[in-house]
């Protein structure tokens, strides 16, 4: 691990607490006592630091431990949808009767200030709600953002750099098979979104299933192989530990790049995307910056590096950052 002393940002006590969520996020074991593994790793006793997870996690600062679950793997559709709106609030929840929702954010755009992560397995469904909340709650304009690709999904925070970065998990399967072709339900699959905060976290989740826990730990392997989970870790409120910048990158790319391509070279080249991904657009032509990502930090100078890095690039033609004024649904787990 490094010896850096943690951002002023960020601060845990014990001072191992900070170690120990960076081995969680970034080397999260994939045994059947990850817990165990981490503690032996810190050189402290496992139940010192189980119980000081269980605090955070009472805190707000740990979300959860767990696995990413790829919605491609249940044939639902996503999108990000932006509309121009005077009544935010009255919007998400307007949004929230219509499409699962797992992000609503209050954004600096001079057109589109609510940007709304929706889910639905109709893409009608999705261009219905938009058009709605836009004529109910705006000014009867908006766009619908699809993902036509996810290049990588891991929200991660250096707590020694004060950044979002990646991990080493962040890839995300682009038609991987569901839960049920591999002879697995789907329950089984989504319940290991969040494991247990106990010495044998499978053994717990296998119980409330009726599995053995060799039997539950073997499918998380498989479902991990397979892409249908993902990006394995702790998950963390980056805003509660002092990550209170955080902004969308949207880039266009020069005359004869094709956006696999522009978003290839940002999952090589930014580590500090913690998703990349690569949209169309409703209404086509609507908006060109279809390869997106999103930078969290400590403070809003850590984005200029970041930018300027980006504007070198010899396969951007244009960067417009879009930093996020409010969280209108704060604490969800995602």
């Amino acid at each position: 691990m490094s010896v850096e002393a943690p951002s002023p940002a960020v601060k845990l006590a014990p001072e191992w607490l900070t170690e120990a969520l960076m081995e969680l996020q970034y080397r999260f074991p994939l045994s059947e006592t990850p817990y165990q593994d981490v503690a032996e790793r810190l050189g402290i006793d496992r139940e010192t630091l189980l119980e000081h997870l269980k605090r955070l996690n009472r805190e707000g600062l740990l979300k959860r431990v767990g696995f990413y679950f790829n919605y491609r793997a249940a044939r639902r559709k996503a999108a990000l949808i932006a509309v121009s709106t005077s009544k935010p609030e009255e919007a998400t929840k307007l949004f929230a009767k219509m499409l699962e929702i797992t992000h609503s954010y209050l954004r600096s755009h001079p057109v589109y200030n609510l940007w709304v992560v929706g889910k639905h397995p109709d893409p009608e469904a999705i261009v219905a709600a938009a058009r709605e909340v836009a004529e109910k709650h705006g000014n009867g304009k908006w766009i619908v953002l699809w993902g036509v690709r996810t290049h990588r999904l891991s929200v991660k925070y250096d707590l020694y750099r004060g950044v979002s970065r990646a991990g080493p998990m962040g890839r995300v399967a682009q038609n991987p098979p569901t839960p049920e072709d591999l002879g697995i339900p789907s329950r089984y699959a989504r319940s290991l979104r969040v494991l247990p905060l106990e010495p044998r976290p499978y053994r717990v989740l296998a119980a409330k299933l009726g599995l053995d826990e060799a039997t539950l730990h073997s499918y998380m392997l498989e479902l991990l192989d397979k892409g249908i989970l993902g990006d394995p870790g702790a998950a963390l409120d980056g805003h509660r530990l002092g990550f209170t910048y955080n902004a969308m990158f949207t880039l266009a790319p020069r005359e004869g790049v094709e956006l696999p391509r522009l978003c290839s070279w940002v999952v090589e080249n930014v580590d500090e995307a913690t998703h990349v991904v690569e949209r169309s657009v409703t209404p086509p032509g609507a908006w060109r910056h279809l390869c997106y990502f999103m930078f969290h930090s400590v403070d809003e100078s850590k984005a200029a590096p970041v930018r300027d890095r980006i504007s070198r690039s010899d396969v951007v033609d244009d960067v417009l950052v879009i930093p996020s004024i409010k969280d209108m649904l704060p604490g969800v787990i995602r």
